[in-house]
Parts: structure tokens; sequence; C-alpha cells
């Protein structure tokens, strides 16, 4: 008899310390029966994301300050400057890992809970579904161990990805069925790093060094390598890299894949200081100056998004009739952000609240020592194992350059020579009215092309594609006509060809 006739596949049954073990019966030997244990990877290789700028919940002592809830939300359209102020304060709030979990008990026994695991620092709107799609797609192995149960055999996710060029993209960053195949001797449990994202992303740096440490211990014994894969999305980026590259923690990290990241800073930042934040975004955390500039100019994180030096000049310009300046002609701190008199000026002393004297003195160090001392010490500095993804469509309009641009005065100038709330223009006098007018060119909606740096000898692999930066890991592509499979967005296959790229450094087990 044929032992093939009596073969029986056993699946591995995970307990709850992160083994796995078979259930087998007992069978006569004459009935020639063969089990066979399926192997499962069991080597583990943690992969961590770090959200952007607001993208971690935050509380207080009293109650929750910033999460995807109606009780957290409920209180910012009607919130006033004050009362902003006075919530989003970096040195009253801390992460809030109580938030809500899309498919809590998908990953069942073979890692601990999305719990432990920090999802519930995310904030759900804009990363629920995409950190569960993310770990499916970095966990789809067990499509080769349902393989030996039904006669059609199924791909993985990482397997559909091989030999698939993403748009114009160098050939070498296709991935191989070699480097495919190797990546499934490991499996990678996603971790989220919540942090304060009002306070200076260094500190965040240092509290990153920290996570990592506890991840690892996490998985003593059952690590394939003692290092983690990053995952960043926006200033998460900027977060992983400080303490990269200025920590010393480069020996911690097998290899960084940045989404949307502001290498160089955006004028954004300026913008939102000057005239609060656009769309459904600006109704919660603030849609005019008055709102928004009280909480940014007391909150290192947001302001180290500002262009740096590297940025370049003249990415501000003010028009008055025949006259046009550009800004900054070499150095924005002193140009801009630390200039109290001209009107284009980044922060009004009179919005600041308080005692503005006191704030604005808190403001000018706050330039002086996080802001700078983080943007240029950063600048150029990348993980030797660096990948990357950005926007760079024509429909998702940017902030390349801004440009104040004087208009008619249409109407009174309200008192002290400030806009109304949600207004886009600034007044500085009776007879002149100036609106502020972004350049419109490709980008991802926050970040424009001139804010990446796409070479280095650090950086290995560079994806530009149709993506909006809020939704930058977005189940659905924006834009399905142009995506390789309708039904992934290409920066989430980029994302997970990239950790199989990084992972071919680790021999298989």
């Amino acid at each position: 008899m044929d032992d093939s006739e009596n073969r029986a596949y056993h699946r591995p049954i995970w307990d709850d310390n992160g083994r796995f073990h078979y259930e087998l019966t007992s069978q006569p030997k004459e009935n020639n029966y063969v089990a066979v244990c399926l192997m499962p990877p069991h080597k583990i290789i943690p992969v961590i994301f770090i959200p952007g700028v607001m993208g971690s919940n935050l509380k207080n002592k009293e109650n929750k300050v910033w999460e995807y809830s109606f009780e957290s939300l409920k209180k910012w359209p009607l919130a006033g400057p004050e009362k902003r102020k006075q919530l989003l304060d970096p040195k009253t709030t801390f992460v809030d890992d109580s938030g809500n979990i899309f498919n809590e008990g998908a990953d069942g026994k073979k890692f601990p809970s999305r719990c432990v695991r920090g999802w519930g620092s995310a904030f759900y709107m804009s990363y629920g579904e995409a950190l569960d799609r993310l770990q499916y797609l970095l966990s789809d192995d067990d499509i080769l161990l349902d393989n030996y149960f039904r006669e059609a055999q199924l791909q993985t996710a990482r397997q559909r990805f091989t030999g698939v060029r993403i748009g114009d993209e160098p050939a070498e960053q296709v991935l191989t069925e070699e480097e495919a195949a190797h990546g499934h001797h490991f499996l990678y449990p996603l971790h989220v790093f919540g942090y304060n994202w009002l306070q200076s992303n260094a500190d965040s740096a240092a509290l990153l060094g920290q996570y990592i440490s506890k991840v690892l211990g996490l998985y003593h014994g059952r690590l394939a390598v003692d290092k983690v894969i990053l995952v960043t999305h926006s200033m998460g980026g900027l977060v992983a890299r400080h303490y990269s590259e200025n920590m010393n923690g480069q020996s911690k990290i097998l290899g960084i894949v940045h989404g949307v990241m502001p290498d160089l800073g955006s004028p954004a930042a300026y913008r939102r200081m000057k005239i609060g934040e656009r769309g459904i975004t600006g109704i919660i955390i603030g849609d005019s100056a008055e709102k928004l500039m009280p909480v940014l100019a007391q909150s290192p994180g947001p302001l180290q998004l500002l262009p740096g030096k590297a940025y370049g000049p003249g990415w501000l310009k003010i028009e008055s009739g025949d006259t046009q300046q550009s800004l900054p002609k070499s150095d924005p701190y002193t140009e801009i952000y630390l200039n109290k008199t001209d009107w284009w000026r980044l922060c009004d002393k009179d919005l600041l609240l308080g005692d503005t004297n006191s704030e604005w003195q808190d403001f000018v160090y706050r330039i002086k020592n996080p802001v700078k001392e983080f943007i240029e010490k950063l600048n150029g500095k990348y993980h030797p194992q660096t990948w990357l993804f950005y926007g760079a469509s024509a429909d998702n309009k940017s902030d390349a350059f801004l440009t104040w641009k004087e208009r008619p005065a249409l109407r009174p100038v309200p008192v002290m020579g400030y806009p109304e709330p949600s207004s886009p223009t600034y007044r500085y006098d009776a007879g002149t009215t100036f609106e502020l007018i972004s350049a419109g060119t490709p980008g991802d909606g926050t970040v424009p092309v001139k804010a990446i740096r796409t070479r280095s000898p650090r950086i290995f692999g560079v994806l530009t594609t149709n993506v909006d930066h809020e939704g930058a890991y977005a189940v659905d592509p924006e834009d399905r006509s142009r995506s390789v499979y309708s039904d992934l967005s290409d920066a989430l296959m980029f994302t997970v060809r990239s950790v199989v790229k990084i992972v071919q450094q680790v021999p298989a087990p």
C-alpha cells in the first residue's frame, strides 16, 4: 500500500505562550498511517508602526483629549482658543492606548493581543482598518498551510507581488520569487508606537528607544534577529530617523519604510499657523489662526514640521501692487519664525493668550532650541536600509510655496486687524487685504514633492504614487485605475514588499 493513501496533514496549534504543537491520534501500525506535521514560520521579526501628527490618541488626567470617539470629538467644533490651548497642552497630555481596535482577535495566539501590541494608541479613523490589512499582508503565510487541504492552490500576497512593477519604478525594486520565499521564513507581529505628537519629536524618539527594547523583550527566545523594522507615517518618520541616527538607535533597527514623510519640512505648517487647517480636519483641530496658533505655538512637535534651511529660499512670497518679496533669503528662523514685527511673521504675539510677553519668550526659546536643533541636526540623515513612498499627484494640490497676494478690501477690517474665524485672508491695515494662496503643486495634499529627498546612498527604494497624505496607508487605492491591484493600494503593496526586501539581510532559520 502506498503511504500517500493514508497521509494526513496536521496544522500547528498555538498556545498562550506563542509556541505551537500538534494533536495526533495513535493509529495501528498496519494502517501505514503517515502524519505530516506542517511546520509554520516561527522566528519573529517585529514590525513597529509609528503614526503621524494627530495620529496617536491623547488624554489628560480628567478626560480623553484626542481620540476617534463621540466623547472626544464632540467638544472641538465649539471649543474656543482658550479651551483648545488648555486641552492640547504638551505638558499635561499623554498617550491613551484604550482606543478602538479593528478585528482584535484576528491573530489568534500566534502573537500577543493587538491591545498588548499598542494598537489602541492609534487614531482609529486614520489607521484602524489599515493596520488590520497591513498585519494580514504580513501574516499571509497561513495560505501556504491551507493549500495542503484544497485542490486549488492560492498565492500569498507576497507571491502575488513577485515580478510586479509599480509604475515606472526601477527593475531592481521588483520582488523576486526567491525573496518572497525567504520572507515566508519569518513571522511579523505588527506593533504600534503611540506618542505625544504635541511634544518635541526628540522626546518621542527617546521613548521610541524604550519601546523597541520592550518589544524585543516580549519575544525573548523567538527572535530571528535582535532588531525591529519600522514603518512610519508622515511625522513619525522624523521620530524614527532621529532615534536611529541621532540617538544611537541604528543597531536596533533592521530597516525603515517611510510613508509621505515631510523630509525637508512643509510650508503647510506655516499655513496652519496663519489661517488654521482646511476642511473637516479644520473644524476639529482649528479652522482659524485664533484657534490654532495658541496650540501650535506651545507645541514643539508640529513646529518641527516647518521648512528648514535645506528646503531652500523663496517659499513664502508677498505680492503687493508691482512689488514682490520672496522669503526666506537664507534663514527661515530669523527671517520668518522669529520675526516679531512684519505682519507676515509666523507667530502673532497678540494671539498667544495669557501673559503674551511670557508666551512670546517661551515661543522664541522653542524655535531656537528644540525646533531648529531638531530640524537641522536631522538633515540628510537616514538609516542604512531606508525605503520610502510619497505622493506626487497633481490632483492632490500641495504647498510647495505660499503667496500672500494683495486683494481689494471689500468690507471693514475687524477689530485689532485680525480676520474672523475661517477667513482665508489676513488684513494688516484699514486699506489693504492679503489672501494666502497655495501654489497647488503636485504632492499628497500636504507634503509637496519639493519636500521629499529621494537621493541618498542609504535610500534603497522609492515609490512615487498617487496617495492622499492622511490616507497614505488606506486599505483601498485612491485611484483604482492606476493601481496594480484594484483591491490594494500601491503604497501598501510597496510597504509590504519593502519589509520583505529588508529581511533578506537575515539568514533563514
